[in-house]
């Protein structure tokens, strides 16, 4: 039988803790759903293994999606070295946060002590005043039952009767004043004691909040200072353009000398867990999940059915789109999140800009540009009885503008607020400014019933379409009217345009629409008329 002596083995050690990094946002590129984080940083980097960690990363960021690279500083340029990234991991973990603050605590609790005290003796006085107004109530009810006991016997003393009743009707007056000021006190005071409340539980809120942070280690094979980059992905983030416009006229009345400032900026919102202090934007419209799906398909089944007698015809609205103005017409689209008519967008903010984990809106200026613009007056009685003013001006911009809000800025200030389509680099846009306050339009329709033949089984309406514009202003106003006809689309239903009838003797174009240009004088007034007749026959039903 052997034996053998024990052996002493030397105990690993244990890891080193990892060295606190600083590795701060430097870049954002920011998608319609989503955002790509860059951190950048230069690190001092021994031969061998050396692990960090940079705190105050977004704990919703995806773990699949972190990667770092690691590049040499070598005097004022970075070039490839041996040194490269053995890890990389997000740690998260949940903090209770206890926020105890007892000095705000027991001043709160003495305010709500002192205000709940207000509230009982104004809910007192109240009730008081209730129960006097009963007792008044009372009162005159038992002087009207006296006074009809003295009449019974002949004591009618009408000046007496009345200035009681007057002294009780003031009494009453007084008392019903007081009751509706405490009921208004009462109602702030139990407002005032609500906020405290929740004040209260404010501070002795306790909430549980993740945190996370990234670990890198890193394998050198000569020392020296390292670029490091880490990207990642996370969501939470999102942006939508916004636009601001700004018109300045030589001439208000005409409209000529009219310049527009255009700026673009960008809208951003983010609560991911962290703050981007002094970081560069770029803002994408790509759609990295768009057709990751398969469009579903369904059946399109044919029937043979008998051909209706009747004909039910609808009057519908149609949009009138165009690419431009005065371009070819194409087509409504509706795309979901930013609209960048097909191409993929990356646009720069032009400083960089602190955006906070609030999940409120950041805006920064993306590009701008000066143009000369048209400014018009143009009235569309059927949508709105008002006179708008209209601004036409060429996107002079290198980018296309993006659909979104445009806020308006004429003579110094805010007007209002309107929107843009997708407008293309070098194309010609439109702005509404709203009404113009020295104009008024007053829209009238009237409908006659004709039939031209009893034997006929064709049946007619003649419409006239009267509008009266009025300048109250002592400035001369030019103003685009724009009237429309109905365009029919079968045979059985005609559209006749009495042009004789119609003021200036005006035609409708294709689309049915007939367009004057009225000059007003300074308080002047102006009549147009339109006449047209609806025919159709006999099997047409729905209009």
């Amino acid at each position: 039988m052997s034996t053998s002596s024990p052996k002493i083995l030397a105990a690993e050690p244990a890891p080193a803790e990892p060295t606190p990094l600083t590795l701060p946002v430097d870049e954002v590129i920011l998608l319609e759903d989503r955002a790509h984080v860059i951190r950048r940083g230069s690190v001092e980097v021994g031969v061998g293994t050396t692990r960090f960690v940079v705190t105050g990363v977004a704990p919703v960021l995806s773990d699949r999606t972190l990667c770092a690279s690691l590049r040499r500083v070598s005097g004022s340029s970075e070039e490839a070295s041996g040194a490269r990234v053995l890890d990389l991991r997000a740690r998260r973990r949940v903090v209770a946060r206890v926020e105890d603050r007892p000095e705000q605590a027991r001043q709160i609790e003495r305010e709500r002590l002192a205000l709940a005290e207000s509230v009982r003796r104004s809910d007192a006085r109240r009730e008081r005043t209730r129960m006097e107004l009963q007792a008044l109530a009372g009162l005159a009810s038992a002087q009207l039952a006296e006074f009809g006991v003295d009449a019974s016997w002949g004591d009618i003393d009408r000046e007496r009767w009345r200035a009681e009743l007057a002294e009780i009707r003031d009494d009453e007056a007084e008392l019903r004043g007081q009751a509706l000021g405490l009921e208004e006190e009462l109602a702030e005071l139990k407002e005032e004691l609500g906020r405290l409340g929740r004040r209260a539980l404010a501070l002795a809120d306790v909430r549980q909040t993740q945190s996370a942070e990234l670990v890198v280690e890193v394998l050198a094979t000569a020392p020296g200072r390292y670029r490091l980059q880490v990207d990642y992905i996370v969501p939470g983030a999102c942006w939508r353009p916004y636009h601001r416009a700004e018109v300045r006229e030589e001439n208000e009345a005409e409209g000529e000398g009219a310049t527009l400032d255009f700026v673009c900026e960008g809208c951003v919102w983010q609560r991911t867990g962290e703050d981007w202090r002094g970081v560069q934007l770029i803002f994408s419209t790509e759609r990295p999940s768009l057709g990751a799906e398969p469009p579903s398909l369904s059946s399109d089944v044919l029937r043979v059915g008998r051909r209706r007698e009747v004909v039910e015809v609808e009057v519908r609205d149609q949009e009138i789109q165009t690419a431009g103005l005065g371009g070819e017409t194409r087509a409504a689209t509706e795309l979901p999140g930013i609209d960048d008519g097909g191409e993929v967008l990356s646009l720069r903010a032009l400083s960089r800009i602190d955006v906070l984990s609030d999940g409120q809106p950041h805006r920064t200026p993306l590009f701008s540009f000066t143009a000369e613009a048209t400014l018009e007056r143009v009235l569309l009685a059927e949508l709105d009885p008002a006179v708008l003013v209209r601004s036409t001006q060429v996107n002079l911009g290198q980018q296309p503008l993006l659909a979104g809000p445009v806020d308006l800025i004429r003579g110094g200030g805010l007007i209002g607020r309107t929107s843009i389509l997708f407008v293309a680099a070098g194309e010609r846009f439109e702005l509404g400014w709203g009404p113009d306050s020295a104009l008024r339009a007053l829209r009238d329709v009237e409908l006659a019933q004709e039939d031209r033949s009893m034997l006929s089984s064709w049946s007619s309406v003649v419409h006239t379409v009267s509008l009266r514009l009025s300048n109250l202003g002592a400035e001369p106003r030019t103003i685009k009217v724009s009237e429309r006809i109905p365009v029919s689309e079968i045979e059985k239903v005609k559209v006749d345009f009495d042009r004789r009838k119609t003021s200036g003797g005006r035609s409708p174009d294709e689309h049915g629409i007939v367009t004057w240009t009225v000059a007003l004088g300074p308080f002047a007034r102006e009549r147009l008329e339109l006449r047209y007749t609806l025919r159709k026959h006999g099997d047409v039903v729905g209009i």
